[in-house]
């Protein structure tokens, strides 16, 4: 109990001691008081994340599985050091599981899911310095997290004037805090997203080293493991926001953007014409039906299950892609003081961006390379989540990686904010 107790404590002093005594993390636009807040707040937010779910106050048992099932393959360590290496580092998803592994396979429940097994893997190796305690591993999701986020604030710094602003959206908003801390898809996916666009706009500064180049790969190989379809969306951006910066002001970046996402768009439907057993589109409605399948949650809404084939039915579609990762959840759905507070946290994020939308600089946003693509970035996610997901807590969990994108972006061209030069972003 005691171990319990200071070991997680002896890992979060240790944390607070790399952020306080790291080149990289000392930054002239932010204190290192906020950075020890900051990281304070996800690490608690990290341990609540599994309070809350062993509790019962939130449903879904993911967090845990991804722990017990990490410990599953730690115990190959002791009998056989290279099943633990090939459990932990290895391929999975195949058939049939060789003999050898089939005791531990058996007692995990994410094998044939590639996504969810590489969280396994991480608990895996972090069990090697963790003594099997829970919230060690929270904290250790934390922190990436917390590189994530911070390597997010460096990206938009120079394109935002607002530093507090900018602070608040990514360090204090309670959801993306909370959401983006535990033991989770969304902690892996905030740490690919931020090492790949910081050391994406360092490379194209010119301002590079071979570091440069390992982290971007480490952030495309987590952001592609975790959420291959973020990682989608994220390429066209950011291939149009390269283009746009290095074209600077000659052309309106709205055009590079719709350009480059139609040129996409093309090479999507030539890869499933020309290659059957690569089907975009009906991998996205595997995702669809796997959520469908799903045991359903106290709050999980119904939503179309075999969408016709025809302008009506992708309408009807359309709509609940826009409407569900907007406004749910709405307050019917809520049976509880968490739902509540996010019921409500939902309807300030809407009231807020019909603000910025009401306040934007419109010649400036079309001519915006950054605001352009943070705004995209985070509707696709959106859009995405809306046509996959038919349960409203777990669209908050997800929409807590699109929301900064959005504000930050709206933020970039508002009427009364100076912003800088096109050119910089």
């Amino acid at each position: 109990m005691i171990q319990e107790i200071i070991v997680p404590i002896a890992y979060f002093l240790f944390f607070l001691l790399i952020i306080g005594n790291t080149r990289f993390f000392t930054c002239s636009s932010v204190s290192k008081t906020i950075l020890f807040v900051a990281f304070s707040l996800k690490a608690f937010c990290a341990i609540l994340y599994g309070y809350l779910f062993r509790s019962g106050l939130l449903t879904g048992d993911d967090t845990y599985l991804y722990f017990y099932n990490g410990n599953v393959v730690y115990g190959a360590l002791k009998s056989n050091p290279l099943v633990y290496l090939q459990l932990a580092l290895g391929a999975n998803d195949f058939k049939p599981v060789p003999q050898h592994l089939l005791m531990y396979t058996d007692n995990m429940h994410f094998w044939f899911d590639k996504a969810n097994y590489f969280l396994v893997r991480l608990n895996a190796l972090i069990r090697l310095f963790s003594f099997g305690i829970y919230n060690v591993h929270a904290i250790v999701f934390s922190f990436l997290s917390f590189i994530g986020i911070y390597n997010l604030y460096l990206f938009f710094e120079s394109r935002l004037n607002n530093k507090r602003l900018l602070q608040f959206i990514l360090f204090g908003i309670p959801s993306v805090v909370f959401w983006t801390s535990g033991i989770h898809k969304e902690a892996i996916t905030i740490f690919g997203l931020g090492l790949i666009l910081y050391n994406l706009d360092r490379i194209s500064m010119k301002k590079y080293s071979v570091w440069t180049f390992l982290f971007l790969f480490t952030g495309v190989f987590f952001l592609g493991y975790v959420r291959f379809y973020s990682l989608m969306i994220l390429l066209p951006l950011a291939i149009a926001m390269l283009i746009s910066k290095s074209l600077k002001p000659r052309i309106p970046s709205i055009f590079i953007y719709l350009l480059t996402g139609c040129v996409f768009i093309l090479i999507a439907i030539l890869i499933d014409v020309l290659s059957p057993e690569i089907n975009l589109m009906k991998e996205l409605f595997i995702r669809r039906d796997y959520f469908l399948r799903t045991i359903p949650g106290n709050m999980t809404f119904p939503i179309i299950t075999n969408v016709p084939h025809n302008i009506s039915g992708y309408s009807e579609l359309a709509m609940e892609a826009i409407i569900n990762p907007v406004f749910r959840p709405f307050p019917s759905e809520c049976k509880g003081y968490l739902p509540v507070l996010a019921c409500v946290e939902t309807w300030l994020f809407i009231g807020v961006i019909f603000y910025l939308v009401c306040t934007l600089d419109f010649k400036s946003f079309i001519r915006n390379s950054g605001a352009i693509f943070s705004v995209l970035f985070g509707l696709n996610t959106l859009l995405l989540i809306g046509l996959i997901v038919n349960n409203s807590g777990a669209i908050v969990r997800y929409r807590s990686i699109a929301i900064p994108f959005i504000l930050i972006g709206l933020c970039l061209s508002r009427k009364e904010t100076k912003q800088v030069a096109v050119n910089s972003n």
